[in-house]
């Protein structure tokens, strides 16, 4: 489906092409999406050698900690359950059994995340510390579920998405 006729397309702003991009992937036509991006004027652009490493590193991150926060929300989604049905009716129920297994998956998992994080960036050549401090951090409440991992295996698949993102 064409949407932009190829006489306007000339006009769009980059933040407009942008628009009309994500529009004709939102609705699944790839065709226009990549006749759109074909199309964009190019320039050329100086950039300090370290910008596009700096650059990804920190979208890596970003992904990272969305990552490490998720499974950490989880965790204590499932502890919080766990407590209110202690609470309500004693350490008999099954499901507090399940729920307190769910929220230590959740850990290991935020665990292995951070792993794979740490991983990747020490591989680069970086301190995953301190770029994810540079990133504002983890929360409190992730700090602690990664704190209370430190042996956990990297996950693999992280692993090979946060290298792929990473690599130049």
């Amino acid at each position: 489906m064409k949407g932009i006729p190829d006489r306007l397309l000339s006009n769009l702003n980059p933040m407009q092409r942008c628009s009309v991009i994500f529009s004709a992937l939102g609705r699944g036509d790839t065709t226009e999406a990549s006749r759109l991006a074909d199309t964009a004027p190019t320039g050329t652009y100086t950039a300090a050698d370290f910008y596009n490493p700096f650059i990804t590193a920190m979208l890596v991150s970003g992904l990272a900690r969305g990552d490490i926060e998720h499974q950490a929300g989880e965790e204590w989604h499932s502890r919080c359950l766990w407590l209110a049905l202690v609470h309500k009716g004693g350490m008999d129920d099954e499901t507090v059994d399940a729920l307190w297994d769910a929220g230590t998956l959740c850990r290991n998992r935020t665990g292995s995340l951070w792993s794979a994080f740490a991983q990747v960036m020490t591989d680069a050549g970086l301190d995953p510390d301190e770029v994810m401090r540079s990133m504002g951090g983890l929360s409190k409440l992730a700090q602690e579920s990664v704190d209370a991992c430190t042996e956990a295996e990297p996950d693999p698949d992280a692993v090979a998405l946060y290298a792929a993102m990473l690599k130049p």
